[in-house]
C-alpha cells in the first residue's frame, strides 16, 4: 500500500503520490519476482546445490523487506508472510535434504490467500472490496455510499471475490503439481510465469465486472459516475 508523502509544498507532494505506486510495482517485479529467479539460475549454472541456490533467492526480498521496514518503521504483513513461507520452505528442505519443499512455497501463499478470500464472503463486506477501498482511500466514501444503495454494486464485488478465491486455489494446486512432478531447474521460471499468468487472467473478468456494475467509473472516472446518477 502506498505511503503518505511528506508534508510540504503541494506541487512537490502531488508528483510523488502519483508515481509512487508505479515505482513500487516495478520494485516488486524486479526484487521480489525477477531477482530470486535470476539468482537461482546463475548459481545453478555454477554448480551450486539446488537447495542453496533456491534459498539464496530469498535474500533480495528479505533485504527489500528490511529496508522498507526501517524506512517506514513497520513491517508490511504480506512481506512478513512471504518471508515466513520462505523460512518454512528452507527448514523443510533442510530436513528432507531436497529442494522440492522450497519449490512449493508459492502454494503456501496462494492456498491460504484463496481460502481467506472465499471466507471473507461470510463477512458484511468481502476482502476484495475492502482492499480496493483501502488502496483508493479518496473514493472510500463514495464506495460505501454505493455499497449501501446499489445491489448490483454489491453483487459485483462478491463475484470478484469468488473469482479471485477460486483462481488462487487453482493456482496453488498447479504450483504443488509443478513442484513435485517437473525437473527442479524447470520449476522456478514456470512458477514465476504462473504468477504473471494468474494475475493477467484475473484482470479481464475483474475489469468487466467493475464496468458492468458502474464501479469502474466510480473508482477511476468519478465525473462520469456523478453524471450517470444525476
Amino acid at each position: 500500500m502506498p505511503q503518505a508523502a511528506p508534508t510540504g509544498d503541494a506541487s512537490r507532494v502531488s508528483v510523488p503520490n502519483r508515481h509512487r505506486p508505479g515505482r513500487r510495482a516495478v520494485a516488486i517485479l524486479l526484487v521480489d519476482i525477477a531477482a530470486p529467479v535470476v539468482l537461482y539460475y546463475v548459481l545453478h549454472a555454477r554448480g551450486v546445490d539446488d537447495v542453496v541456490a533456491l534459498a539464496a533467492g530469498a535474500v533480495p526480498p528479505a533485504v527489500s523487506t528490511a529496508v522498507t521496514a526501517i524506512r517506514n518503521r513497520r513491517i508490511e504483513p504480506v512481506a512478513l508472510v512471504v518471508l515466513v513461507t520462505m523460512a518454512l520452505g528452507l527448514l523443510a528442505s533442510l530436513v528432507t535434504g531436497g529442494p522440492r519443499e522450497l519449490l512449493v512455497r508459492g502454494a503456501w501463499l496462494s492456498a491460504p490467500f484463496g481460502l481467506w478470500t472465499l471466507a471473507s464472503l461470510l463477512r458484511a463486506k468481502p476482502i476484495c472490496y475492502l482492499t480496493t477501498r483501502a488502496l483508493l482511500a479518496h473514493r472510500a466514501e463514495a464506495m460505501d455510499e454505493r455499497w449501501e444503495t446499489d445491489p448490483r454494486f454489491r453483487r459485483a464485488w462478491r463475484a470478484i471475490t469468488v473469482m479471485w478465491g477460486v483462481v488462487m486455489l487453482a493456482d496453488s494446486g498447479l504450483r504443488v503439481l509443478m513442484a513435485y512432478t517437473l525437473p527442479v531447474p524447470a520449476v522456478p521460471v514456470l512458477d514465476t510465469a504462473l504468477t504473471v499468468a494468474t494475475l493477467a487472467v484475473l484482470q479481464l473478468p475483474t475489469h468487466l465486472l467493475l464496468h458492468r456494475s458502474g464501479a469502474w467509473d466510480l473508482l477511476f472516472r468519478p465525473h462520469l459516475a456523478r453524471s450517470a446518477h444525476t
